[in-house]
Order: C-alpha cells, then structure tokens, then sequence
C-alpha cells in the first residue's frame, strides 16, 4: 500500500484512529476519532485525553505504563459509556514500539442494538418455553455435547442443567446397550447435519430412570458460510399417546384413522419409487422395512377361519402407531407389510423395527383368539451404493427377512451384503 492510501485510510476511515506517545499525548488523530471522543472529553477537545478517560476507562492510561509486552495488543474492546449508562464506545490500545501507541475507537452503538435484540429474543424464547410444559428444548454443539439446557428441557427430562451441560445425549435415549444408543446418537446429528433435520419417534429417558413416549425434532445450526456449527433439539412428550396405544395392545387395538392408514401394494410402491428418486436427487437417507407375520398358515390353522384377518389388522395397527407421521406403511403382497422410512438410515430403522417387534410378541389378542402369541420376522434395509432401485431396496429388506427367518423367527435383522 502506497504511503497516498495510507494516509487516505487513516483521514477516511470510520474506526477512529489515535497516535499517542509514552505519555499518553495526542500525536495525531484522524476525523472519526475526534467526532467519537468529543463526548467523552470535557471541552470537546483530545489535548487531555488520558485525564478525560481517567475515569471512563482507567485500564487505558495505566495500560500505556505496561512495560510488557514489547508491541502488539495492551487492551481489547473495552467499553466506554456516557452517565446515562449506553455503551458509548469501545476502545483498544496497540503497542506500536517503546514509544509510540495506537488508541483504536468504535461505536458501541451497534452492539448495543445487537446486545438488545439477542436480550429480547432470549426473553422471549425463555416465555415460550415457560408456557410449552411438554417440549423439552436444548442445544448440542458440533460434537453432539449439550451447550445449552433450558428450563423446558429440566421440567420434561428432570435433569438439572449442571447435570447435562457440557455432556453427550446417550443417557436420554431409551436404547441399550449402551454402544447401540451411542451409535444411534451420532447416526441422528450425522442425518440432522446432511439433510438439515431429523425427525424420529420413541422413548426418552428421566433423571429417575422412567422413561416416556417422545417425538423428537433435531435441526441443524449453520454458520454465515454454512457450515454445522451445532443442533437444537426439541423433544415432544407424547405420552398420553403412548399410554392409549397401551391400553389398545392388551385387548384390541386402536381403530383411529392413523392406525389404519394403510396403503395397498400397488399405491406403495409408487409412493416408494418416487421417494427412492427424491432421496437419489437430494442425496438424502432412505430405509425400508419388510414385516413378515411368522408362521401364519400353521396360526390360522390353529386359531381358526378369521384369525389372519384380525393379525393383519393388529399388525398395521402397531406399525402406523409406532410409525412417524411421514413414514408411509403398506401392505407389500402375501401377509407382509413394508415401512418406508424418508430421511432415516439403517441404524433407525432397526430401532423402529425392534419396537414393532417387540410391541407383537406382547400383545394380548381379545375375544376369540384369547391366548394366542404371534411373532414377526423383520428385514431392514437402506439406500447405498449397491442398493440403488427400489427393486434393490426390496430384495435388500426381503433377504434380511430371510436370514431372520433362518436364524430362528421373532427376529429383526438389518441388510448386511
């Protein structure tokens, strides 16, 4: 830069700009720094600077006494406010060498307005989540490790925010073991920070080891330049569903029309074609799941003319209940159903399948199937680089069924090449 440019920049410039010596005296200063001090100084002028600042700012003057260090920065942004109690100013000293010093000043006014807007939007944020009392909202850095808990998130999990800031997710999660739950942590964020967001359905876990039905959204946090830099978290305590979804599986199950949004074979998989060509386009996650009733004809058989009938609609019962609203559930042909996942991987999809499972092998069937125990083989199988069609997604899914049929029924096994 030419010494014309400097000089134009140090006149120009809208960061006020100070030479002083050892003393503190005024060697020079440039437009801005005389318009920005003027308030702060007692006849408008900078000949007693020091003296004026002595009692704004008093790490200023006794920074220029410092011996060290030899040059480089003394003081950073200190602020500077007139008696009605603004922030006025913000100030800086370098060291240029033993006896010169640059006095750097900025509007505070800027920041004031940001600190305003942040204060105000924290208050209300802080309502909102006063007055939500079955959302527990939090935040997550880069690592997944929590940065901030709120009061919503104590009220619904009951841990205290001493107790979880600074810490993983793994102990709120319902999953063991405990390897399981961490890979399906990181499994979350890693689909939340590709796709922007992740959505999923199942336990959480309270400070006193009780655990209650939640539908949970995280969303990723962006930089200016778009990078990940965190998560927020909102967790829906959905229990009073769950507890309905209960009292159905022990004798017969809900009829809502949620329960029963079941498409046919043809209608899902159309609807799967065209997702599996959203989830290739957008380069997002893609799961499905292949539900096959274990030994249905010996079942029948045995419980009699009407039984599968009554099965298949228990099944999709427990399937839509278990299911996310976006998930979509079908009958896949024969006895089976599927369940496409969107913007879920494997390790999600197992978790939802063990749930169905699980949820079948307990469920009390009423009136004149009394005493009958039903099981399901589920197969799982996500999008990759060697599962790219839907005709791939269903033999993947149909394959995984297999070997959980090999291996003994009553089983769930995700798709392993």
């Amino acid at each position: 830069m030419t010494p014309e440019a400097l000089l134009e920049l140090f006149i120009l410039s809208p960061v006020g700009i100070v030479e002083l010596d050892v003393d503190g005296q005024v060697l020079g200063a440039n437009v801005s720094a005389r318009r920005l001090l003027g308030p702060v100084t007692r006849d408008g002028t900078l000949d007693a600077l020091m003296a004026d600042l002595g009692s704004l700012a008093p790490s200023v003057p006794l920074a220029l006494q410092a011996t060290t260090p030899a040059r480089g920065v003394l003081i950073e942004q200190v602020e500077v406010s007139p008696a009605d109690g603004r922030l006025g100013l913000l100030l800086s000293v370098i060291r240029l060498d033993a006896r010169r010093h640059v006095l750097l000043i900025a509007d505070g006014a800027p920041v004031a307005s940001a600190r305003a807007t942040v204060g105000h939007l924290t208050q209300q944020q802080a309502l909102v989540e006063q007055a939500v009392r079955d959302h527990a909202v939090y935040t997550l850095d880069r690592e997944g490790r929590v940065s901030r808990w709120s009061a919503a998130a104590e009220r619904v999990h009951q841990f205290p925010a001493a107790a979880m800031v600074g810490r993983g997710t793994v102990e709120l999660l319902a999953v063991t073991p405990a390897d399981t739950a961490a890979t399906y942590a990181r499994d979350t964020l890693e689909l939340a920070a590709r796709n922007g967001w992740c959505e999923e359905e199942g336990e959480r876990r309270r400070a006193d080891g009780s655990t209650f039905w939640a539908s949970t959204v995280t969303s990723a946090i962006r930089s200016a330049g778009g990078d990940v830099i965190g998560f927020q978290v909102v967790t829906q305590d959905r229990s009073e569903r769950r507890r309905a979804t209960d009292r159905g599986s022990s004798g017969e199950p809900e009829t809502t029309p949620e329960s029963m949004e079941v498409l046919g074979r043809r209608s899902f998989f159309d609807r799967a074609t065209a997702e599996v060509a959203r989830a290739r386009r957008y380069a997002q996650a893609l799961t499905l799941m292949l539900i096959d009733p274990d030994e249905a004809v010996e079942l029948q058989q045995q419980a009699g003319e009407g039984f599968l009938e009554e099965w298949h609609r228990v099944i999709a019962s427990i399937t839509r209940q278990e299911s996310r609203a976006s998930d979509l559930v079908g009958r896949v042909g024969g006895e089976g159903f599927g369940v496409l996942l969107p913007s879920s991987e494997l390790s999600g999809g197992l978790v939802l399948a063990e749930r169905i499972r699980e949820r079948m092998q307990r469920h009390a069937f009423g009136q004149d199937y009394r005493g009958i125990r039903a099981t399901l083989s589920i197969g799982v199988a996500e999008l990759s680089v060697a599962v790219v069609s839907v005709e791939d997604l269903f033999a993947a899914a149909g394959t995984a069924v297999d070997r959980a049929r090999q291996a003994g029924r009553n089983l769930v096994v995700g798709y392993d090449p």
